[in-house]
């Protein structure tokens, strides 16, 4: 059996605004340069460092999710899109709330365990891209961001469409942070069939995984983008 890729903590964050239709998402281009995930389109997001175990914060559920996925999501944001959420010399933490935990499926060769975290726009801020990790980014609603991605003009994975569907229904930027969710960690199985490669998730019969979570649980990949199957 091939060796399995350590995991290497992460952290994301979805960067969210009330906008006259609703709420709105940033969404990045990663650079065609860097190693994992190139050129597509994603939330603000990256390792974990030894630091961020050290970071000043205030707020903050650690009991539920360490530290570090804490702080790492929000230094993420200020590195990333230039959005800094801090109280003085501390990050601020109080306005965040847990949303997802992903996994990566033991066979890739990158592999990490990513808490997702929602948060809301500061008053006054303004989202940006590095440049270097991102060479492109924008606001726009889940639904819109959807339509994209069937296009074929927003390249997205399997979790980034996922959580675009999971928020798209929500009418407000307060009803997605003060939802309170059930969050396994989710590790997605490849399954190659004649008609699609297929990412499934706990919950689908062809998943190890006995704590299933919501559907839909299968995801195909065809015509070079992902799709959900019902």
């Amino acid at each position: 059996m091939p060796d399995v890729a350590p995991l290497r903590p992460a952290a994301t964050i979805i960067l969210l605004r009330d906008g006259e239709q609703g709420p709105e998402v940033w969404l990045m281009e990663r650079s065609r340069s860097v190693a994992f995930m190139a050129s597509a389109w994603v939330f603000p997001g990256g390792r974990v460092d030894e630091a961020d175990a050290e970071a000043l914060a205030i707020g903050g559920d650690f009991d539920r999710v360490p530290k570090p996925f804490w702080t790492a999501a929000v230094r993420e944001l200020s590195e990333e899109a230039g959005v800094a959420l801090r109280s003085g010399e501390a990050w601020d933490l109080r306005g965040l709330s847990v949303w997802a935990h992903w996994v990566t499926p033991e066979v890739e060769p990158r592999r990490y365990d990513t808490w997702f975290f929602v948060a809301r726009m500061p008053d006054g801020a303004e989202a940006v891209v590095d440049g270097e990790e991102a060479s492109a980014g924008g606001w726009y609603r889940p639904v819109e961001a959807l339509a994209a991605s069937e296009r074929g003009e927003l390249p997205v994975a399997p979790p980034t469409l996922r959580t675009l569907m999971e928020i798209a229904p929500f009418d407000s930027v307060e009803a997605i942070l003060t939802r309170t969710r059930h969050t396994p960690a989710i590790m997605p199985r490849f399954h190659q069939t004649s008609e699609a490669l297929f990412v499934l998730l706990p919950g689908d019969p062809d998943h190890p995984s006995t704590e299933a979570v919501d559907p839909p649980w299968r995801y195909a990949f065809s015509a070079g983008r992902w799709w959900a199957r019902p």
